[in-house]
């Protein structure tokens, strides 16, 4: 109810026959404007009361929810659904009618030939007129209905586009890592030849040299199709909602004992009532502990200091984690995230081709800023879910 039809209804009384003639009007003007704006959108629009009993609702809805019968107002949507995943979750919005949570859905559905994703999302409205009405709670929940196939679709390809773009890419890292030991296995093979055509035959002792570094090369060649597969295979990433900075305050707890041994100090900021986040636990510590080891590697010889931090920035959330160590020139910035690329002498050069792999995954970014002998800062930047967003509007409402 807007601003206007609130302040004339709290004046009821003392309103004339003939301006509550015209506030009738006004508002029977607004409705008509708002139906037709609801009958025009491509969305579905369902809205029901606690009696699961229809209220409203546009041809959109009709047209891309299976139904067993005409979706009419003042139908129930217990006769009317026909895909139980979808009446389940509609039910299931109204047992949740006092959580001020958005709940969102996606389901598959047969038309035809064709399978076709409709995303649902359920929002409670409360009013505090209509509770003056009998056998009324004075509660709404408002179904949002989307046809998001083809937005699917273009996911997948963009997200196999990317995928072949990564691969070519580690491919062409494999090609020149698996140089040198195949070089160093031939060159021994051919002494080890020319040791036998010399002496026509050799003992183990003789022989063990070539072999010992033919062994050797043939190991390294296994770790590197070992590292390769790591790197163009699919995580299996099971997104949940988490509290994120529980997560960052668990890998803070463990890596404070091996800090200390490095002489390093961690600062931890971490900002309150952040909203959950839809990560998938253990990929995301794997992701900071590969960051803070790096991080220990930069600071090794002085010591320094670490800063943990966590921000909401609305549609995002951000860890930050700074060092002051060695740093990195531009030329490496621009290098790190590639497979194979390292600046340590040991090292598979995997480790930040992970956590950029690992942050797709789950629909973020990363960003570094560094500069030589002032330090180095990594930003993960993770989405925030739409109902978690929504639920953060309504609350400060």
């Amino acid at each position: 109810m807007n601003n206007f039809v609130r302040r004339a209804f709290d004046k009821i009384e003392k309103l004339s026959t003939q301006e509550i003639k015209t506030l009738v009007r006004y508002q029977a003007s607004e409705n008509e404007l708002l139906g037709r704006v609801i009958q025009e959108l491509h969305a579905g629009i369902v809205v029901i009361n606690t009696s699961a009993r229809v209220l409203t609702c546009n041809d959109a809805a009709k047209l891309l929810v299976p139904l067993r019968q005409t979706l009419v107002e003042g139908a129930s949507l217990k006769y009317i659904l026909k895909d139980t995943d979808i009446s389940s979750f509609m039910f299931e919005s109204i047992e949740h009618i006092d959580s001020v949570e958005t709940r969102e859905q996606e389901f598959y559905i047969q038309r035809g030939e064709k399978v076709v994703t409709l995303a649902i999302r359920s929002i409670v409205f409360q009013s505090s007129f209509l509770p003056m009405m009998a056998h009324d709670s004075g509660s709404r929940i408002l179904f949002i209905i989307s046809d998001v196939t083809e937005e699917r679709r273009k996911e997948a390809l963009l997200h196999r586009s990317e995928s072949l773009a990564s691969l070519t890419t580690v491919a062409a890292g494999v090609a020149h890592e698996i140089k040198n030991p195949l070089a160093s296995i031939g060159i021994h093979l051919q002494l080890l030849r020319k040791a036998f055509e010399r002496k026509k035959q050799l003992s183990l002792s003789d022989s063990s040299r070539y072999l010992d570094v033919i062994d050797e090369e043939i190991e390294r060649l296994n770790s590197i199709v070992v590292d390769f597969l790591f790197a163009v295979r699919p995580m299996d990433v099971r997104l949940r909602l988490e509290h994120i900075n529980r997560i960052v305050d668990d890998v803070c707890t463990f890596v404070t004992y091996e800090l200390g041994e490095y002489n390093i100090t961690l600062k931890r900021d971490l900002e309150d009532y952040l909203p959950k986040l839809r990560v998938d636990e253990n990929l995301i510590k794997q992701v900071l502990l590969n960051i803070i080891k790096n991080a220990m590697n930069a600071m090794e010889k002085k010591g320094g200091l670490l800063s943990i931090k966590t921000r909401n920035y609305g549609n995002s959330v951000a860890i930050s984690i700074q060092d002051n160590g060695c740093g990195m020139d531009e030329k490496t910035q621009n290098k790190i995230f590639e497979p194979y690329f390292t600046t340590k002498e040991t090292g598979s050069g995997l480790g930040l081709t992970m956590v950029f792999k690992v942050m797709k995954e789950h629909g973020g970014d990363i960003t570094v800023k560094s500069a030589l002998n002032k330090g180095t800062t990594f930003t993960l930047l993770l989405p925030v879910p739409k109902s978690e967003r929504l639920a953060i509007e309504k609350k400060e409402m």
